[in-house]
């Protein structure tokens, strides 16, 4: 392979069990042809998945609902003093569930295969793993870094509005959840449809109701936490 990208990529490294080589900023806009041509994989830029306007709002009035004994998450998302990070563990701790976090999206939001699959290995003996990111790919198959998630991840299914399979979501071993909700990404890889709108959270002594399909994901997985 090294041989057929002489002159296209400048270097490499080794990340997360694969070989990354990065091509010349002349061919960045070829990574996906390129990829294909030599029989690799493009690295894909995995995104957050709330509805980016309008994610939450403050709830006006009233209480929500008190929360139950707590159980452990491992969210792997942004870290838990951005944005999304905060109300997707904000609707885990809300909902009974302690969360362990594994920052593998940066502060707005965009992550990559290697990063992910690295934090999907360091979590496979716990119980449950939320990840609420994910990817299209240019050939809808799945990264072959991430094809072997494990069982015990709970992941998104984006918001896309599309039968496309999201990954990780749609591999056959994570459970997909989608939102009762157009925005939220359908098909038959979709295991769950859990309440994807309005969503109660709590972050320290904020609440808010949240919209898209990780806080549907987030709901699903405080309900599989044991709990004390």
């Amino acid at each position: 392979m090294r041989k057929r990208l002489r002159g296209i990529y400048s270097h490499e490294e080794i990340a997360a069990g694969a070989i990354r080589m990065h091509v010349k900023p002349a061919h960045a806009l070829r990574v996906a042809d390129i990829a294909r041509e030599v029989g690799a994989t493009p690295h894909h830029v995995h995104l957050a998945c709330p509805i980016m306007i309008g994610t939450s709002r403050p709830v006006i009035g009233g209480h929500l609902p008190s929360l139950r004994g707590e159980g452990s998450v491992a969210l792997l998302d942004t870290p838990l003093d951005a944005p999304h990070g905060a109300l997707v563990a904000g609707v885990l701790r809300h909902h009974g569930a302690a969360v362990r976090p594994f920052p593998v999206l940066t502060p707005s939001g965009f992550g990559s295969d290697l990063v992910l699959a690295a934090a999907l290995r360091a979590t496979r003996s716990l119980p449950v793993v939320l990840v609420a990111s994910g990817t299209y790919t240019f050939d809808d198959a799945c990264p072959p870094v991430l094809a072997d998630c494990g069982r015990t991840v709970v992941a998104a299914a984006g918001n896309g509005g599309s039968d496309r399979p999201w990954w990780p979501a749609a591999l056959p071993d994570v459970t997909a959840v989608g939102a009762a909700a157009p925005f939220s990404g359908h098909g038959s890889w979709v295991n769950v449809i859990a309440e994807g709108v309005d969503v109660p959270a709590t972050v320290g002594s904020t609440q808010s109701l949240c919209t898209g399909t990780s806080f549907a994901a987030a709901l699903h997985a405080a309900t599989l936490v044991p709990v004390p």
